[in-house]
C-alpha cells in the first residue's frame, strides 16, 4: 500500500498540462478538458421544475395534500440561501 504523499507524486508525475486550445462542437467534445468556463444561454428546463429546482417543504406544512405554499426565496445552484 502507498502513502498519500507516494500516491501525490505519482499523480503529479502523470499529469500533463494544456498547452493549446481550441473550439469544436459539443458533441465532439467527449474525453477532452474545458479551457474555460461554459455557460448556458438559455434557462435549462425553461420552466419552473420541482424535480430539477429542488422546492424544499416541511412535510408538516403539507399534510392536507392541497396546501398551497409561496416561494419564499430564489436560490441559484452553487449559492447559499439567504438567512
Amino acid at each position: 500500500m502507498q502513502s498519500v504523499s507516494q500516491a501525490l507524486d505519482i499523480l503529479l508525475a502523470a499529469a500533463v498540462p494544456v498547452e493549446q486550445s481550441e473550439t469544436i462542437d459539443t458533441l465532439d467534445a467527449c474525453g477532452r478538458v474545458l479551457a474555460a468556463p461554459v455557460t448556458a444561454t438559455i434557462n435549462v428546463p425553461g420552466m419552473d421544475n420541482s424535480q430539477m429546482d429542488g422546492y424544499a417543504v416541511r412535510a408538516g406544512d403539507c399534510v392536507s395534500g392541497d396546501t398551497r405554499l409561496r416561494v419564499s426565496q430564489r436560490i441559484s445552484g452553487g449559492t447559499s440561501a439567504k438567512r
